[in-house]
């Protein structure tokens, strides 16, 4: 399943990228039929209609964690594995499973790797996979959504640009008022990019590691950002963690909230979050 308008490697390449991969699957021994997505939605469509006329030995997600998102809800509680091709801006959930980065390295890890069991996660009706949040990473997230350039680049300089105005909110968190400048509900442990915003975090565990970040004096976000990149979040005093397999969040307006880097805006005021153990078969 390709999507191409997935982070800044596809869309040009698109066309010479499906060649390359029927050719390889081919002489691996293997049929691959390769489908691009025509927008929003499509992937799963497509899975879900794929899935009763053959018994696929895997169904692969070209692209970012948002194509990887719409493969792997068709694939929650099937026998049928995801694969992932990383192609994406982020690739976080490519990441933290260890997936190759490269074209090449991920098609043959896709080839000729083992299928293990995950956790996957629910916030009300999104499925997600790695991470889904509230605050000022669904903020940024929505924003990001809005640029014509995907990429690492255009990510930092809109965040950068967000910053500096954003003023944190308060939620009603299992019934406890809780300021925060973000909420994360982490299944995997990274945003994409190596951003890990709980690098303790366990795929396979059963539980979401919650990661509240307090609010906390603007000219500390340099520090917090090299937390982030360098795996130490846990060692800041504004950021706290709980292991859940459920939570429930209130707000005093509907909240902007991200699943897997995508943003929504919902019409509720009322948040549940909770993991689905062992509900999905990955390549890696």
């Amino acid at each position: 399943m390709v999507n191409p308008h997935s982070g800044t490697r596809l869309g040009r390449s698109a066309a010479d990228m499906i060649r390359y991969i029927e050719d390889v699957a081919q002489q691996a021994g293997h049929h691959a039929r390769v489908v691009t997505t025509q927008g929003p939605g499509h992937a799963t469509e497509l899975v879900q209609e794929a899935l009763p006329t053959e018994p696929w030995a895997g169904v692969v997600a070209v692209g970012g964690d948002g194509t990887v998102n719409e493969v792997a809800r068709a694939l929650v509680h099937t026998p049928t594995p995801l694969g992932i091709l990383p192609l994406g801006s982020g690739n976080g959930l490519a990441r933290h499973l260890g997936l190759p980065l490269t074209l090449k390295a991920s098609l043959q890890r896709v080839l000729a790797g083992s299928v293990s069991t995950i956790d996957s996660a629910r916030l009300n009706e999104y499925p997600f996979f790695g991470l889904a949040g509230m605050g000022f990473d669904a903020h940024v997230g929505q924003l990001f959504s809005q640029q014509a350039q995907r990429g690492l680049a255009t990510y930092v300089k809109v965040a950068m640009e967000a910053y500096w105005p954003y003023q944190p909110q308060t939620y009603v968190v299992n019934g406890k008022p809780q300021p925060a400048f973000s909420l994360s509900f982490a299944n995997a442990g990274q945003f994409g990019n190596n951003a890990w915003v709980a690098p303790q975090a366990d795929l396979s565990d059963g539980l979401l590691d919650v990661c509240t970040v307090a609010p906390f004096p603007k000219l500390y976000g340099t520090a917090l950002s090299y937390l982030l990149f360098t795996r130490q979040m846990p060692l800041s005093t504004y950021v706290s963690y709980q292991k859940v397999q459920e939570i429930w969040v209130e707000t005093e307006q509907p909240p902007l909230i991200h699943y897997d880097g995508e943003p929504v805006q919902l019409a509720t005021t009322r948040v549940d979050v909770r993991i689905v153990p062992q509900s999905l078969r990955v390549i890696s």
